[in-house]
């Protein structure tokens, strides 16, 4: 039995793209009647199987429930969910104070929108609530429409909008309010001031309109709108929002009066704002804010995060500290004696359901749709990262409908948007969390609080919350440390990073993501319009490699072969005609003007020797070309470009096509097309450039060059 030889290559049967398609391209499928297409799609949608697919799809809880292991599950969830409750309450009241509303509203957020998650959400680890940074956002459209309490939302804000069930002051001895009988919270003046109420209604009509937007987009899968946001943007962002929350947090460690600022520069002016009170510094929320980043840096950083392995669950600092803070504040009387703020009245209870009145979000319609997309692309992020750790999958659609629903509900509650946290996710997942069933143990946490124990912080110092916040911003500010490594790896994410940063930080956040977002499609616009192009050859005879890059690279005699990876379109179309002209080393426009130059030499030649030998013009020409073709037989030139690295082209695109075989064909070079997609075809053939150049596209780069030697072959 004779073995062949793997080195000896076999004909190719197909070299042409036209002749492989009449083979093995399958016919277009006749179209079916329309009556029968909509019958066929009623079936499909309206069977069985499609319809709890719907329901689990919708409901992805019910698959989670089935599914669920008692035995293997259970205990760690509970665990990790009382650890992520008991985090949740510090940091729900820190992020409402940061979002300029009072601290139960955060703990109402944190109750409500974990809640919901639970039944529409796909991430089984991420831990929904209140966020630094769309608490800011919050803030600021806060603040720029209510002006600092000088503006009022109008006529139509008088009447109740929301009820609550609630106490007034942890001291009073009054505890006849915590019936079931709801009160209104227009008459609770002891526990909300009339800004305050102004800010709760505000809040949630922008949430409620954020809310249903994000569930209609989720429902035209509108997702993937995650995927212009890239990772050097989101932590440029990120970065941005904690010079921003450490901003607005400074007054409080401080213990200075500023004015709050809106719009463009608020973070340069609040900072020169600060420094012209410097000398109005209160010590005492000053140290007590020493004392507690310390203590909750310590523990968080050098003793949860060093000893993660051997802890089975992170210790709560942040709940100790708020706690131990409190009672200290109460009874040292930190607000008489040291004028140091504090949160005051907290209602208990949680609020009546109540529909917000939308027509208050008016012109911050924008804002509310940008709020929800950023609590989207953090949340998705999270879960993503979550997801490929633990190995499950999750549905960006279906998790935009959960963040929506979320901040439906939420609104109906008294609550704003939520959306998943890093830290607590992480701890979550750390604690040795399987489901989201853990998120149900964490609201009973926060649920205590609201009905039994929120009024018992009446005490706590806000510099304590403020504390709270700025520790948990260490990995935003941590992100920095990337910049550098992110030079040397792309120069493109870093200036995305950089822009989008500054933006941010000097503009404003919804400002910042905006330009963000724009520079970064203008970046992959200048890529396409810069792209990598080379003079390629063959190393064995099989791999196309550059020229200039790789040894032993053997090019074909007369065939230069032109690698262009990018898309072909209007906004390149002259980048690709000079690519073709660099990699081949062959112009068309300057090899005719030497061919003139040549003939006119030769022309001047020609005559000065035919009147000194007296030979006729037209004779002496003939026998000079018949001599020449004889002892300098030569190949026609040409050109292979090879269109493997061309995802798509457009219109304008074939036209520059068209323009590139025609010049090359008036200097007499050949040009060829190797390697196209089935999308470049089906747009060359619609185009009727298939039918015209037929003869010059091949399979592939291997297929052009053997079907050019055998055509020259033939020829010689």
């Amino acid at each position: 039995m004779e073995v062949a030889d793997s080195s000896v290559k076999s004909r190719r049967t197909f070299l042409r793209v036209a002749a492989f398609e009449k083979q093995f391209k399958r016919p277009p499928e006749p179209p079916k009647p329309l009556s029968q297409r909509i019958a066929a799609q009623c079936r499909d949608d309206f069977s069985k199987r499609k319809l709890l697919k719907t329901v689990h799809a919708n409901f992805p809880f019910i698959g989670l429930i089935k599914k669920y292991k008692l035995k293997e599950s259970l205990a760690n969830d509970v665990i990790s969910g009382l650890t992520v409750g008991i985090m949740q309450i510090p940091q729900g009241m820190a992020y409402a104070l940061l979002g300029s509303l009072p601290p139960i509203v955060g703990l109402y957020t944190s109750f409500f929108g974990p809640l919901i998650y639970f039944f529409l959400g796909t991430s089984r680890h991420a831990s929904m609530g209140t966020i630094a940074i769309v608490s800011l956002m919050i803030a600021s459209v806060l603040d720029t429409r209510l002006g600092g309490g000088t503006e009022t939302l109008g006529p139509e804000t008088t009447s109740p909008v929301f009820d609550y069930n609630v106490s007034t002051t942890p001291s009073s001895a009054n505890f006849t309010n915590t019936t079931t009988d709801a009160t209104p919270i227009a008459t609770m003046t002891s526990a909300f001031s009339e800004m305050d109420l102004q800010k709760i209604r505000m809040t949630a009509a922008l949430s409620f309109v954020s809310g249903f937007v994000m569930i209609f987009l989720g429902k035209i899968n509108m997702g993937m709108v995650a995927t212009y946001m890239s990772e050097p943007m989101v932590c440029g962002f990120t970065s941005a929002v904690a010079i921003h929350v450490t901003t607005s947090q400074a007054k409080h460690i401080l213990g200075i009066k500023v004015g709050r600022h809106n719009g463009v520069f608020k973070v340069i002016k609040t900072w020169i704002d600060i420094f012209k009170n410097i000398a109005t510094i209160n010590w005492a929320p000053v140290v007590t804010s020493i004392i507690c980043i310390l203590a909750i840096y310590a523990v968080k950083i050098h003793v949860n995060l060093r000893f993660k392995a051997k802890l089975k669950i992170p210790i709560p600092i942040e709940i100790i500290v708020v706690s131990i803070a409190t009672a200290i504040s109460h009874f040292a009387k930190f607000k008489a004696n040291y004028e140091v703020n504090v949160l005051e009245d907290i209602p208990s209870g949680l609020p009546a359901p109540a529909i917000p009145d939308v027509t208050l979000v008016g012109e911050s319609l924008k804002d509310a749709v940008i709020i929800g997309i950023v609590a989207f692309i953090q949340s998705v992020s999270m879960a993503k990262i979550l997801a490929r750790k633990n190995n499950y999958r999750i549905n960006p659609n279906q998790e935009m409908v959960a963040y929506g629903a979320g901040s439906v509900l939420n609104a109906v509650f008294s609550g704003y948007i939520p959306a998943a946290s890093v830290a607590r996710s992480m701890v979550q997942e750390g604690a040795g969390g399987h489901t989201q069933v853990a998120s149900l143990f964490g609201c009973l946490v926060v649920l205590v609080v609201i009905v039994a124990i929120g009024p018992l912080f009446y005490s706590l110092p806000k510099c304590v919350l403020s504390c709270v916040i700025l520790v948990n911003l260490r990995s935003m500010f941590l992100q920095f440390l990337e910049l550098k490594p992110l030079w040397k790896k792309s120069k493109y994410d870093f200036m995305i990073w950089i822009v989008t940063f500054l933006a941010t930080v000097i503009l404003d956040a919804d400002i910042g993501i905006g330009i963000g977002i724009v520079f970064s499609i203008l970046t992959v616009a200048i890529r396409t319009q810069r792209p990598e192009f080379y003079r390629a050859g063959l190393i064995d005879g099989q791999y196309i490699k550059p020229v200039n890059r790789y040894n032993e690279v053997k090019e074909e005699q007369s065939i230069k072969i032109v690698r262009f990876q990018a898309p072909l379109y209007f906004a390149n179309s002259e980048m690709f005609v000079k690519a073709v002209r660099v990699a081949s080393n062959i112009d068309p426009e300057e090899l005719k003007k030497a061919r003139k130059q040549h003939q006119k030499t030769n022309n001047e030649n020609t005559t000065n020797t035919s009147v000194e030998n007296g030979i006729p013009d037209s004779e002496l020409g003939e026998g000079l070309a018949l001599t020449q073709a004889e002892n300098h037989p030569k190949r026609r030139e040409a050109i292979l470009v090879d269109m493997s690295g061309v995802p798509f082209l457009d219109i304008v695109g074939v036209k520059t096509l068209r323009r590139v075989f025609n010049e090359y064909n008036d200097v007499d070079v050949d040009v060829m097309l190797a390697g196209c997609s089935d999308g470049v075809l089906d747009i060359l053939r619609s185009t009727d450039f298939m039918s015209e150049k037929e003869d010059f596209i091949y399979v592939d780069v291997e297929s052009a060059i053997e079907s050019r030697n055998e055509k020259a072959a033939e020829n010689e």
